[in-house]
C-alpha cells in the first residue's frame, strides 16, 4: 500500500506531468517528429541528452518515502525538469509506463565487469575479464540465456501507480526489451574476447569468430521468440527512445494490416542495431563478419535505427541492404557530406553534433552555430534530426548556454529562437 503522504505527493507531480504531456505545445512537437520519422517533411527535430550531471543538479529531490514511489516520482520530475529547462523537441508519453519485470541470465556466467568512477563518482569506465580470450578453447563457457517474467510483480507495480494517480495520468504496462533485442552484437563479443583478440581472431581463425557471432545471434533470436510467445511486446512507436537518443514516434507501426486479435510481434516494432566496436574494421571485414548477423535480426522488425558512436559512412554500401532501415546515425566522426550524398531521401540522418561544442570549458555561440550550419548544409534536402549526446561534462552551471543553444538551433531550422 502507498502511504497517504506518498500518494498525495505523486498526485501533485502526476498532475503537472499530465498537463505537460497533453498540452498543445507537446502535440506540436509530436507532429514535428512524425513528419520527419515518416519521411514526409524535413522538420529537423532536435533534442539535448543529459549524459552527465545536468538533471541531477537541477531536478528537485524526490519527497516520497517508499522506494517504488520515489522511482515513480523521480521519473516524472526528470521529465518536467527537461521540459521546463531545455526548450528542445523532446516529447513525453501521456501515460505512466510500468516495465515488464523481466530477468535474463548471462550468456557467460564467468563474465565479470570491473568499473571505475570518474571525477564526479559516476561509473562510466569499465573493463571485463574477457573469459573467452582464448576463443578456440572457450566455447564451453557459453550458455544460452534463460528468460523469465514476473507477471505478479509487474501487475502489483501497475496497480500501485493506478491507485495513486490513475485517474489523473493513465498507467500502462510496457515492454521496452524488444527495442534492444538486436543491440550489442559486436559489443557482447568484445566483452567476452577483448577487442584486440577479437580483431586478431578475425584474421587467424575467422571460422571461430563466425561461430561466436552465430551463437550470440541465435541467442538474440531466441529472446525475440520468447518475447513474442509470452506476449510481452508492446508498441514502441510512441514517444520512446528507439536508439541512441532518437524518438520513434510514427503512425507506420504497429502494422495496419495485422489480423484482428493477432498479438504484437517484432515486426510491429523498431529495433536498435549498432556496431560501435567494429569501428576498426574495413568495410570488407564488416560486410563479412558483422553485417550478415545484423541483417538476420533486422529482418525480424518493422523499422531499424542503425548506429551510435561509430562512423558509418564507409559501411553504408553494405548497410543499405537493410531495406527497413529508417534512421542512420551520423556521429561526430562520420563524413557528413559523403553519407548525406549516399543515403539520399531514403532515411533520416540522425546527426550527433560534437558534444564539446555544447559542453566544453567555454561556450562559443558563433562556433556552435557554425557547427550546426555545417550539418544542415551537408544534409540539405535530406531528412535530418539533431541528437546531442555524450554531454558528460554538462552540469547545472551550464543552464544558460543550453537555453542559448536551443535558441540558436531553432533559429537555424526556422522554428523560432
Amino acid at each position: 500500500m502507498i502511504s497517504r503522504s506518498d500518494r498525495n505527493r505523486l498526485r501533485v507531480v502526476a498532475q503537472r506531468y499530465a498537463e505537460m504531456t497533453m498540452s498543445a505545445a507537446m502535440d506540436a512537437r509530436r507532429h514535428v517528429w512524425r513528419r520527419t520519422n515518416q519521411l514526409e517533411e524535413r522538420t529537423v527535430p532536435f533534442q539535448i541528452e543529459d549524459n552527465g550531471t545536468f538533471f541531477a543538479d537541477l531536478t528537485p529531490p524526490p519527497e516520497c518515502e517508499g522506494e517504488f514511489e520515489r522511482g515513480l516520482e523521480y521519473g516524472l520530475l526528470r521529465a518536467l525538469t527537461n521540459h521546463e529547462l531545455i526548450d528542445d523537441d523532446r516529447v513525453f508519453p501521456p501515460f505512466c509506463g510500468i516495465n515488464w519485470v523481466i530477468d535474463r541470465t548471462s550468456i557467460c556466467p564467468e563474465l565479470g565487469v570491473r568499473r571505475a568512477p570518474d571525477a564526479t563518482g559516476r561509473d562510466l569506465g569499465y573493463e571485463t575479464n574477457t573469459p573467452l580470450a582464448d576463443l578456440a578453447n572457450s566455447f564451453h563457457k557459453l550458455r544460452p540465456t534463460e528468460c523469465s517474467v514476473d507477471r505478479a510483480e509487474t501487475q502489483r507495480r501497475a496497480e500501485m501507480a493506478q491507485d495513486a494517480f490513475g485517474d489523473i495520468l493513465p498507467v500502462r504496462i510496457v515492454g521496452h526489451d524488444v527495442t534492444f533485442a538486436g543491440t550489442g552484437l559486436v559489443g557482447r563479443a568484445v566483452h567476452l574476447v577483448g577487442m584486440d583478440d577479437l580483431y586478431i581472431a578475425m584474421v587467424d581463425q575467422p571460422e571461430t569468430v563466425h561461430r561466436l557471432l552465430e551463437f550470440i545471434t541465435q541467442d538474440a533470436e531466441r529472446f525475440i521468440d520468447w518475447l513474442e510467445a509470452e506476449r510481452l511486446i508492446t508498441p514502441n512507436s510512441h514517444e520512446m527512445d528507439v536508439g541512441s537518443g532518437s524518438c520513434g514516434l510514427t503512425d507506420e507501426l504497429p502494422r495496419s494490416d495485422r489480423a484482428q486479435g493477432e498479438p504484437l510481434g517484432a515486426m510491429d516494432c523498431w529495433v536498435w542495431i549498432e556496431a560501435q566496436e567494429a569501428v576498426g574494421l574495413s568495410p570488407a571485414m564488416y560486410a563479412d563478419f558483422i553485417y550478415p548477423y545484423q541483417k538476420r535480426l533486422a529482418d525480424r522488425f518493422g523499422l531499424v535505427y542503425y548506429g551510435c558512436c561509430e562512423a558509418v559512412h564507409a559501411f553504408w554500401p553494405t548497410l543499405r541492404g537493410m531495406t527497413n532501415i529508417r534512421k542512420v546515425t551520423m556521429s561526430p566522426w562520420c563524413d557528413q557530406h559523403s553519407l548525406a550524398a549516399a543515403v539520399g531521401d531514403t532515411v533520416v540522418l540522425s546527426r550527433k553534433p560534437h558534444p564539446m561544442k555544447l559542453c566544453g570549458a567555454r561556450f562559443d555561440a558563433a562556433e556552435f552555430e557554425a557547427h550546426i550550419r555545417e550539418t544542415l548544409g551537408a544534409a540539405e534536402g535530406r531528412f535530418v534530426e539533431l541528437i546531442f549526446r555524450d554531454t558528460c561534462t554538462l552540469d547545472g552551471t551550464m543552464k544558460d548556454r543550453v537555453a542559448e543553444a536551443c535558441r540558436i538551433v531553432r533559429r537555424l531550422i526556422g522554428r523560432g529562437g
